[in-house]
């Protein structure tokens, strides 16, 4: 065809919608002006979505080919229900066919300005770029474990895969955004031109395309029975179920399930274009009565993508034909009749296995895949492999009830409301049972919350794109300490039944409904019944044990000072209530949680070694604490070693040395002394002794609460991975990490990573307690006294980089 716009129009001359628009044209008054406008429209659509492939290259389903694969889909299904839809029905069929997926070709000025996230400088040439810039840092900022793995693999120099990982996170985004964006796309390019006579459909148009990749049941809030002239309408949820319906059996690669992405960078990958490939050669049967996909698999990805596809198909069947039972009294008047009907489920009997020339199956397909026994995963977590102690159970739940706090006060702040977060833990009893009761009035939680994170183990909303947009959107600047998703597994240490409630804060006068929430023994049964909270918060109480209760032999005083120690530094108030005791604990009580408490025998005072106490302050570092520093001396010098006595004594023709010699060692000062014995043969030994006058101790916690680990562990006690300090003098250390401070946990949260953060903490103290220790010296002892703290710490890098800071 000689026309420029040929590629459309001699296609759109083949589809029976077209046709029978076109028919209908020819007598309506405004029919020239919806030929041409489908003509404009359908041809704009096409050449956009040709971009596609510029920033979505895996997606190869989304081109041109798409568009009339999903215009014949509906052809399919309405089958001879055509002849009965209206003129504006046929025409916002066909656009929607050409536009629904037009926010997947983003404007090139809006990629340039995504890329900029990379920049150290990102600069832009207006405000649109700058929009575009933070709409996207947002997407990004809640991915934080994509950004730290682009990041990795730059510092590692493994650009390629660097690049490869920008450019999927670019394209996740267009994918979950288009819907978005195609609106946007219409306002821009086509607002007021969307009309059927004197109507302008635009607004409804750019709903429906939107609909398509919103909940289905969204399109019940569209008009049943639009009136576009005195004797035509048109019904858009019918307009959106036919949408929805035949975009996704085109198999929709913006579905594509996530088991193909896992294969993307194993030994053996499953590409998307692969799954393409493959996908583009399936036969198929669709009409209102039947769909049936036929498929002969080479690959198990592949065949259990086909099976997941078609289990998500199915929900939008079940969910559709509900919206069909619920419009048909509006749909069917006088004036027509449709009888459109979506089939229940899809015929999967001819998905199969590709067979080899013998006739054998080249894989044996089952749909096995590893499952958990949830009773016994819990036993063998409840033991020593995870959680210890079950004192945990209360320290997993204060945590939770402080980010929950951390959060709320952010959102609150950014409303400019006034908020004091607040925590009140109970401990009584109630009839014959111990109860142990926390309380927070922080963000609390709804249904979905409970659905997506609370009951599912090891899925952490503190780790989750959820969390992330709050964060972004209140500016909250706190690292959460909830991380890893099983806190609420330590419950089941110390009791067989807890009971929830809790109501969430959404904005500055809007909450959820309350819940209340029941759930009984390992199986975690939950029963969620209509709460009576009237504020946000939760509440959660733990029926306990009679066995295996850790406060069960305490007096009323001792559970408040085991609480103390589990939360040394709180952010903001926390009441703590047994019995008849009861005592408030602040931000201001870690004051009193000094080094001094750590003091033992062996710290007491000796003429050789002379003792500084350093405050811990650094708060661009989230370090906060006290520190006493033990340093050998003769006559106020620093030294390595002193030797008290040395002295040669002549037995038998013997001669032996006896010293007595007080020596500086890694984290400890000790006195060596040798001594003479007679063994049972009567043969003369000599044999040394130790004596420690000062050891390393610590207390630390991170974000006010608790880590129950050591600092200086001995070498057979320290396990793979586990953070140290090995330093060339004792120390006593007090210590929280808060703020912006952050270190690395194990799952039990019972000992310290090393990496990256633990590095930039260690030297970050370093250079505090080295500090610390000029400050109270003179510039000669200093001198001398850091040469012997570089020559006895070569193999510490972190503290030599933070004494070098000094």
């Amino acid at each position: 065809m000689d026309d420029w716009r040929g590629e459309t129009k001699d296609r759109l001359s083949k589809s029976t919608l077209y046709n029978n628009l076109k028919e209908k044209c020819e007598s309506d008054p405004s029919g020239s002006l919806v030929l041409a406008l489908i003509d404009d429209a359908t041809y704009f659509a096409y050449q956009r979505t040709k971009t596609i492939l510029r920033h979505m290259g895996e997606f190869t389903l989304h081109d041109g080919d798409h568009l009339f694969r999903v215009l014949h889909l509906m052809e399919r299904l309405l089958s001879n229900n055509i002849q009965m839809l209206s003129t504006p029905e046929l025409m916002l069929l066909i656009l929607g066919a050409f536009f629904h997926d037009i926010g997947m070709a983003p404007d090139e000025r809006d990629v340039l300005a995504w890329k900029r996230i990379w920049d150290e400088k990102p600069e832009f040439n207006n405000e649109r770029e700058e929009l575009e810039y933070k709409k996207f840092t947002k997407f990004a900022n809640g991915r934080p474990s994509t950004l730290e793995k682009i990041e990795e693999y730059a510092n590692n120099g493994n650009l390629t895969q660097a690049q490869l990982s920008r450019d999927y996170l670019i394209t996740d985004y267009i994918r979950i955004t288009h819907a978005v964006r195609a609106k946007e796309i219409i306002q821009e390019h086509w607002a007021g031109k969307i009309k059927y006579r004197d109507i302008d459909l635009t607004l409804e148009f750019a709903e429906l395309c939107f609909s398509h990749n919103d909940d289905a049941t969204s399109l019940l809030a569209l008009d049943v029975n639009l009136l576009c002239s005195p004797e035509e309408s048109a019904c858009l949820p019918l307009i959106g179920v036919i949408l929805r319906i035949a975009d996704i059996l085109d198999f929709d690669a913006k579905r594509t399930p996530s088991i193909l992405f896992s294969h993307l960078f194993v030994r053996n990958p499953i590409s998307i274009s692969e799954w393409n490939k493959h996908r583009s050669i399936q036969a198929w049967t669709i009409s209102d009565k039947l769909i049936q996909f036929q498929a002969k698999c080479e690959h198990p990805a592949i065949e259990s993508a086909i099976h997941t596809f078609c289990s998500y198909i199915n929900k939008e069947l079940i969910e559709c034909n509900h919206i069909l039972s619920k419009i048909k009294p509006e749909l069917n008047t006088i004036k027509r009749e449709i009888n459109f009907n979506l089939p229940l489920t899809v015929d999967k009997s001819k998905i199969q296995t590709k067979h080899n020339l013998s006739g054998k199956p080249i894989y044996n397909y089952k749909e096995t895949q590893f499952s958990l026994s949830k009773t016994q995963v819990i036993d063998l977590l409840m033991g020593t492999k995870l959680y210890g102690n079950p004192e945990v159970a209360l320290r997993e739940l204060l945590q939770n009830s402080i980010d929950a706090c951390k959060l709320r006060k952010a959102m609150e702040d950014s409303w400019n409301n006034p908020y004091n977060p607040e925590i009140n833990i109970r401990y009584y009893k109630r009839d014959s049972d111990d109860i142990l009761e926390i309380e927070d009035n922080g963000i609390g939680m709804d249904q979905y919350i409970i659905d997506k994170y609370y009951s599912k183990i090891g899925s952490s909303f503190y780790k989750s794109a959820d969390f992330y947009d709050l964060r972004i959107q209140s500016n909250a600047n706190f690292h959460p300490t909830s991380r890893f998703g099983i806190g609420i597994l330590s419950c089941f240490m110390v009791a067989d039944s807890f009971e929830v409630e809790t109501r969430k804060l959404y904005e500055q006068h809007s909450s959820s409904d309350p819940l209340n929430i029941v759930i009984e023994g390992q199986e975690s049964i939950f029963w969620i019944r209509e709460g009576i909270r009237k504020f946000p918060g939760t509440i959660t109480k733990l029926t306990l044990r009679k066995s295996n209760n850790p406060w069960e032999r305490m007096k009323e005083a001792d559970f408040i000072d085991s609480v103390k120690r589990v939360l040394p530094n709180p952010p903001f108030k926390v009441n703590i209530q047994s019995g008849s005791e009861s005592e408030s604990i602040d931000e201001t009580s870690f004051s009193l949680v000094t080094a001094e408490s750590l003091r033992d025998y062996s710290w007491g005072e000796h003429e050789n070694v002379k003792q500084y106490n350093v405050d811990l302050n650094l708060p661009e570092k989230g370090i906060s604490g006290t520190a006493i520093i033990a340093i050998l001396e003769d006559k106020n010098v620093p030294v390595e070693e002193i030797q008290l006595t040395k002295k040669n004594i002549d037995i038998e023709g013997e001669s032996h040395d006896l010293t007595k010699s007080i020596q500086i060692l890694e984290n400890e000062i000790m006195q060596i002394s040798t001594s003479i014995s007679i063994d049972d043969d009567g043969k003369i030994e000599t044999s040394n002794s130790h004596g420690v006058i000062a050891r390393s101790k610590s207390r630390i916690s991170l974000h006010g609460i608790d880590i129950p680990t050591n600092l200086f562990p001995e070498p057979w006690r320290l396990l793979t991975n586990q953070a140290k300090i090995a330093w060339p003098f004792p120390l006593l250390l007090v210590i929280d990490i808060n703020g912006k401070g952050d270190l690395d946990l194990n799952s039990a949260r019972n000992q310290i990573l090393s990496g990256d953060k633990w590095k930039e903490f260690e030297t970050a103290l370093a250079t505090l307690v080295c500090s610390g220790l000029k400050q109270q010296i003179d510039p000669n002892t200093w001198d001398i006294l850091k040469d012997i703290l570089l020559s006895k710490s070569a193999e510490n890098s972190n503290f030599r980089i933070g004494l070098e800071a000094v």
